[in-house]
């Protein structure tokens, strides 16, 4: 050997040898020691975690006070970087630790006043519960005080260190969790914003309800304009943070011991989220005395939010409640410090408006100030961003039901120990916020629907702007516990809700107009219906189902249309369409062509009259365009002529046939000729992507090495995948930038109450944060392929399952 090439291969061996160093040095020495014995001062007694193949922690705790400081240190231990994010967004604080360019975030958060309210509830908990969430706190920040140099990658790259975790940012986290399920603002700025830019013939046939068509807006226009903005950057701080997707909601069901095969009652749930990495779910079992407790938790807060016990289970869905209301509010144009609160009499009675003023501190730029205004009915919104404030003496204040004190996490936690239906119940009605309707099953049979929130009492009108200074159109307090919707042990043997209203046509209050489409739950109700005795398999295939009513009552409509053209070119989407079951499996080539179809004819049907922007902000939240674009085909609508063409009327068969032209020809160019390379998994499929890094790496000018580790490390996919947003195996995409899925199952769970050892679960990412533990994204075949796990809960787990054990003991006081 040369002296050249020895030299070349002592340097490669150097360059192996350094970058497995720092390999193992970032990424691998933070994995944890799932059979370490470790002493921990703050336990007063021994604690046993016990590890299973899937990296889910079996914690056996004497007291509760141990269990969940052990619960606080395993989410820390998996989820830290995460939680970090969190707590950045619940403070507004990502120009701190990021930087200036995420200042206006920052605004955005503390404008909306997470932090605010979750101080504001802190004191009012109970002294029990506040002990729970400062041993949960103690936990995480132990595990950040005793592996100071095993952090996660993610806070090399971001040069930052852990925030200590305190029992507000656990309040916080649920109420940010809250803000993420309250769709009903967006679509009602929408709406607004169309009041103003469209004729009311037109506006008429947008509304999902014609009932509130008489409108109560203000002399002064352009409000919803100014607030557009709000939208914009909050849609952008949820890509950011891995929380795309309109359809937020979830499919639950639950049978009686009559409908089911097992001859006990069974539950089933599946909460449909943005998918990220690692995905929102951190699954647990949790013993004390004896006790059993399992199920999904989020990391920053010590309770399961979807689980079951020794003796019940539960499952949630969305209510959609309409939660969010908008106030004009007139400033006093004598002293800008006052607004009118009431003008009764023509006699304006003011107030001053409530000022609280925030130092914001910026990494690598000077501090800013930043000013929160607030009225008697919320925060003021309209002047977030200066080049935005409001004119001619009005600003825009915001009413949200989560700026109310409420406790839901001594809510949960009284639910999650709950051992009868009362107590179960007699904890839900403590939780306010968000709207959720809960999906019940219990040992003794009953099953039962219980829809738990704060439901506003208002006046008429409740979609568009408000008056501030009209009393009359104040909220009057909210609907009564008991009079809230609740089904219970129905003769008809099950329970079941996909997002679609919990009460019937006769309820005497207003709860939403922004009900997903019948599409899920019509599918839900034939399996619940059709099937005299069903089983846990069977649930399973009913998760997994991809058929989508709605995509065939849509075939019936422009089927004939197409077939009574003279145009051969629709001859390949009539046989296609014509032969199809209807389901969005990866192999079907008509669900591209149904989809494909569908995009461009909202475009073709809405974009001449609401111009680019006010069409992207419309179809942001998918079941408006879809809700108007079926009834328009059964109905007809002035919305199919194109404004542009002055010469000419275009039909609704006219919309149709171009829209599949552009089908075919955009299928035709982007997948080739021939039919079969138009399969849905060409088009629909989904890249699991880190919060915050993975939407910094796709940006142009992002540093090559960041882009290498994101691409080739954080990320997971793309994977083609089944389902569609309209299917009860959910699959969303955005319709501004069709066809990867960016929403769907984040965890599918069901529950057998003949055998409550274990319970069917899977998880979309895996346990893990960290790119290279055996646990990230160890579950994602599965959760493709439709397949489920066991999540034990009992001592059947320590003979059925192999573990490693990890061990707290007690250390010096």
């Amino acid at each position: 050997m040369n002296k050249f090439l020895r030299i070349a291969l002592f340097l490669l061996i150097l360059i192996v040898g350094i970058g497995s160093l720092a390999i193992y040095w970032t990424f691998y020495r933070p994995l944890p020691d799932y059979q370490a014995t470790q002493e921990h001062s703050e336990i007063n007694q021994q604690v046993d975690i016990h590890w299973d193949t899937h990296g889910i922690p079996h914690i056996y705790a004497d007291n509760k006070n141990d269990l969940y400081y052990a619960l606080g240190y395993m989410h820390a231990q998996d989820r830290l970087w995460q939680m970090t994010l969190s707590q950045m967004a619940a403070e507004g604080r990502f120009a701190e630790f990021l930087g200036k360019d995420l200042l206006p975030y920052d605004k955005l958060q503390r404008t909306l006043g997470f932090w605010e309210i979750a101080q504001r509830i802190a004191p009012t908990i109970s002294d029990s519960t506040q002990n729970l969430l400062q041993a949960y706190s103690a936990g995480v920040n132990s595990y950040v005080k005793n592996n100071p140099k095993s952090l996660p990658i993610q806070f090399t790259l971001a040069d930052m260190e852990p925030i200590p975790w305190t029992p507000t940012h656990s309040i916080a986290l649920a109420r940010m969790m809250a803000w993420e399920l309250n769709l009903a603002w967006k679509s009602e700025l929408n709406y607004a914003y169309f009041a103003e830019h469209l004729s009311e013939e037109k506006f008429a046939q947008l509304l999902p309800d014609n009932r509130f068509l008489s409108s109560n807006l203000s002399t002064d226009s352009s409000w919803a304009q100014t607030l557009m903005p709000l939208v914009e950057k909050n849609e952008r701080l949820n890509k950011i943070m891995g929380r795309q997707g309109s359809h937020v909601g979830s499919n639950a069901w639950a049978v009686s011991a009559e409908k089911s095969s097992t001859e006990s009652p069974l539950l089933a749930g599946d909460p449909h989220l943005g998918l990220n990495m690692p995905g929102k779910w951190y699954e647990t079992h949790l013993n004390v005395n004896s006790r059993n407790l399992s199920g999904a938790t989020l990391a920053g807060a010590p309770i399961v939010i979807l689980g079951q016990n020794d003796h019940l289970a539960w499952s949630l869905t969305n209510i959609m409640l309409d939660e969010t209301d908008f106030f004009v509010e007139a400033v006093n144009t004598k002293n800008p410090n006052e607004y009118v609160i009431d003008s009764l009499a023509n006699e304006a009675v003011y107030d001053e408006f409530q000022i609280q003023k925030e130092v914001i501190k910026i990494k690598g730029a000077d501090d800013t100030l930043f000013t929160r205004k607030l009225t008697n009915h919320g925060p003021v919104i309209s002047d977030v961003y200066p080049e935005q404030e409001y004119t001619k003496d009005r600003v825009i204040s915001m009413q949200w039901t989560g700026y109310e004190v409420s406790n839901e996490i001594e809510a949960l936690l009284t639910m999650n120990w709950a051992q009868s239906f009362d107590e179960f119940r007699k904890g839900a009605y403590n939780f306010k916020v968000p709207g959720q309707n809960f999906i019940y099953a219990d040992k003794a049979g009953n099953i039962a629907q219980l829809s738990m929130a704060n439901i506003p009492i208002r006046d008429e009108n409740p979609i568009l702007l408000r008056e501030g200074w009209n009393t009359e159109h104040d909220w009057q307090g909210y609907v009564p516990d008991e009079q809230l919707p609740t089904v219970i042990n129905p003769e008809r043997g099950w329970v079941a809700n996909a997002n679609t209203s919990p009460a019937d046509d006769d309820y005497p209050y207003y709860i939403s107009v922004y009900w997903e489409p019948g599409s899920r739950i019509d599918r839900i109700e034939q399996y619940l219906t059709e099937n005299e005795q069903l089983s846990p398999q069977l649930f399973q295939q009913m998760q997994n189902d991809s058929y989508s009513r709605f995509s065939q009552e849509l075939s019936q409509l422009i089927l004939p249309v197409l077939k009574n053209s003279s145009q051969q070119e629709f001859d390949t989407a009539i046989s296609y369409l014509e032969n199809w079951d209807f389901s969005y499996d990866k192999s079907e080539t008509a669900a591209s062509i149904m989809d494909v179809f569908l995009i461009h004819l909202a475009k073709n049907t809405f974009v001449d009259e609401m111009g680019e922007t006010g069409y992207e902000n419309f179809v942001r939240f998918s079941s408006m365009p879809i809700r108007a674009l079926n009834r328009f085909l059964i109905n007809g609508s002035t919305f199919f002529d194109n404004i542009n063409t002055e010469d000419t009327t275009e039909t609704r068969d006219d919309m149709i046939r171009k829209s599949m032209a552009e089908a075919i020809d955009f299928l035709q160019r982007n997948y080739g000729d021939e039919p079969f390379e138009w399969r849905w998994e060409q088009l629909h499929t989904i890249t699991f992507k880190p919060q915050l890094f993975g939407e910094a790496a796709e940006d142009p000018n992002a540093p090559q090495a960041l882009q290498l580790i994101v691409n080739n490390l954080l990320n997971n996919g793309p994977h083609p995948v089944s389902g569609h947003d309209m299917s009860i195996n959910n699959g969303e995409y955005s319709w501004n930038d069709p066809y990867e899925m960016v929403l769907g199952p984040s965890i599918r769970r069901i529950v057998d109450f003949s055998d409550l050892s274990k319970t069917w679960s899977i998880n979309p990412t895996g346990q893990s944060g960290n790119p290279l533990s055996q646990y990230y994204g160890d579950q994602t075949e599965s959760w493709l392929n439709g397949q489920y796990k066991f999540l034990y809960q009992d001592s059947t787990f320590f003979d059925e399952n192999q573990f490693k054990t990890m061990t707290f003991i007690p250390g010096n006081q």
